[in-house]
């Protein structure tokens, strides 16, 4: 039919174009089922064995604890120091062909110097400590150390050991006849640094200062005041992460007799009345001072006395005020003696008395009539009564007869209910120890007018930056915790272990030298010398194209002016070690180098803003 023709019985039936020419090949032949076994039963549940260890291995990894690294690093077991002593002494001279390969690491180290100097610092030992051994992590090329420590301690302890030292170092200086200040810098300019194994190893370093404590009276202390990180094994502290600590009654009542020289007696918040921190943010606003406070600059400069005009609030016919108003008015009353009070705050008017007094005798009883109260005079009155007088039955007796009116804890435990901050807890959380500020509530007080002009100009500065760092504080934000040391010690290329701070210091001041010259001579400046106090000096006179040449950023003159101020602070730590000066001369030099950086270093002329922390450390 579709051919054209009559259908045939024979031919098959197909669509147009699609019937099997002579040329054409015929379709493949079907394909055949496969001829498999089946599984045996064994089989099957090994394969099911398989699939549910894939899957349970998939879930692990899925729903599992993430890990930051890939890999579980062994714990590194401390070397010994005389790994890292025998590593600095060959490094000694960075010149030689040796050390060529290690000059990249040495200057690639170089950006880890401020806070290798920074972790220097901060724990540096304390006064009544001879020798304080910290624990280092160091680059096995010997490039840099880092005091890797923190130096956590318990408020109320670290401020009566610094309590004691006041009362030491005063006794000190009222007896002592001919006292003799270090020389600064404690050594020449071309001495290089002291050998810590030949020098320093064996010598026996002399007393520390220490108050002597009585058996008796400070029996709740007697033992451990002056260790380092007292308590440390006992139930008193959390453990050695020496991050909490709680005091029992005893010791926290001798720590705060012992830290009595630093605190203040001032406990009447009425005291403070005009001389609070409401009180300066309102002066600060209305471009006043308040007697013995801070002056700043006018918060609002488009409001002149002289331009002002009439208005309703000042009209001659409403209000008269025949005399000036006192400063003490304007900011006590801010929105009642002010035309336009602005940013201003309202300060307590007053505050509930005050009925503790301080016993100054320790022998007196708790509860006794105070000479400073006045006398309540007594009076004998009768009153007529005709009822019948009463009498208590005979085995009557009074509520907690039994009960001592006080114990031997009694007066200590009142003393603390009214002490200051820290002494008015009986836990609390651990301290870095440069956090703690140990006579901050000195200037906040009124200053004594006996003292001189010099003293009374200190208390306004440091007033004035505590009241402007108060105004301009921000809750801080949270930040995702960088542990940059965690992170080194994790590499191989980092080992850690145990020294002497004095030798730390020195090999930190030994790196940074060596750190120095190699960026001094890799350009080729020939002609100029670092000393080993860290002064950059010209070798002969130069040219003009030589100076030019020879000119370094800001950034290398403060980093070296750093470690020159971390010289001087190691070097008087080695003239301590050396016998050469007592604890009170090296307390006294350190004292010295902190207030008097502007005289030993130069540091503020490559970064200028230095000047206000210089002052204040002067202040």
């Amino acid at each position: 039919m579709w051919n054209g023709g009559a259908p045939s019985s024979s031919a098959p039936m197909a669509p147009p174009g699609m019937m099997p020419g002579p040329r054409m090949a015929p379709p493949p032949p079907a394909v055949q089922p496969p001829y498999s076994i089946p599984p045996s039963p064994g089989e099957l549940e090994a394969q099911l064995v398989e699939k549910a260890r894939k899957w349970h291995q998939f879930n692990a990894k899925r729903y599992g604890e993430k890990r930051k690294f890939g890999f579980v690093e062994t714990q590194k077991e401390d070397m010994p120091p005389e790994h890292v002593r025998k590593i600095i002494r060959d490094h000694g001279d960075m010149s030689s062909k040796k050390h060529r390969y290690d000059k990249r690491v040495y200057l690639g180290a170089l950006k880890f110097v401020p806070h290798a100097v920074y972790k220097l610092l901060e724990n540096m030992p304390m006064p009544w400590e001879q020798v304080r051994n910290v624990k280092v992590l160091y680059h096995t090329t010997g490039a840099i150390t880092f005091v890797n420590e923190i130096p956590w301690v318990a408020e109320p302890i670290y401020l009566a050991q610094w309590g004691t030292m006041w009362i030491m170092m005063r006794r000190e200086k009222r007896d002592r006849r001919h006292f003799k200040r270090m020389r600064f810098p404690p050594f020449d300019d071309e001495e290089p640094p002291l050998d810590y194994a030949d020098n320093l190893l064996d010598v026996e370093p002399l007393e520390a200062i220490q108050i002597e404590l009585d058996d008796e009276e400070d029996a709740a202390v007697y033992s451990w005041f002056y260790d380092h990180k007292p308590l440390v094994k006992t139930k008193l502290i959390n453990g050695p992460s020496y991050r909490r600590w709680y005091l029992s009654l005893p010791i926290m009542a001798n720590l705060h007799r012992l830290a009595g020289q630093l605190l203040s007696d001032l406990i009447d918040r009425n005291y403070f009345y005009l001389f609070d921190m409401e009180s300066f943010f309102t002066a600060k606003a209305l471009n006043m001072c308040i007697p013995g406070g801070p002056k700043f600059e006018p918060l609002y400069r488009d409001t002149e006395k002289g331009d002002e005009d009439w208005n309703e609030f000042n009209d001659i016919n409403k209000l008269i005020i025949r005399q000036p108003l006192r400063t003490e008015y304007r900011i006590a009353f801010p929105h009642l003696y002010n035309n336009r009070p602005r940013k201003v705050k309202l300060s307590p008017y007053h505050g509930p008395m005050i009925m503790y007094i301080k016993a100054e005798d320790p022998d007196l009883p708790v509860f006794y009539f105070d000479p400073l109260i006045n006398p309540i005079s007594w009076k004998k009155v009768q009153h007529e009564n005709d009822e019948e007088d009463f009498f208590l039955p005979q085995g009557v007796e009074p509520l907690l007869h039994e009960t001592p009116i006080y114990t031997d804890t009694t007066a200590a435990g009142i003393s603390l209910l009214f002490a200051p901050h820290p002494f008015n807890m009986r836990s609390g959380r651990t301290r870095r120890a440069e956090d703690i500020a140990l006579v901050s509530e000195w200037y906040k007080e009124h200053c004594p007018p006996s003292y001189p002009v010099k003293v009374r100009v200190s208390y306004q500065k440091l007033l004035k930056c505590f009241v402007l760092n108060e105004l301009h504080h921000r809750p801080p934000k949270a930040h995702k915790k960088k542990h940059l040391f965690r992170s080194l010690q994790a590499t191989k290329f980092f080992q850690t272990t145990q020294l002497d701070w004095v030798e730390a210091g020195l090999q930190v001041c030994q790196q940074g030298y060596n750190m120095l010259n190699l960026l001094i001579h890799r350009k080729s400046l020939n002609y100029l010398h670092l000393d080993y106090n860290f002064n950059l000096k010209p070798v002969k006179t130069l040219t003009t194209k030589e100076r030019k040449k020879s000119r370094f950023g800001n950034a290398f003159h403060l980093c070296r002016e750093i470690l020159r101020l971390t010289k001087l602070v190691v070097d008087a730590n080695v003239q301590f070690r050396l016998g050469n000066v007592d604890a009170f001369q090296l307390a006294d030099g350190l004292h010295y180098i902190f207030s008097h950086v502007g005289q030993l270093t130069g540091m503020y002329r490559y970064k200028y803003r230095l000047m206000r922390q210089i002052r204040m450390c002067k202040d």
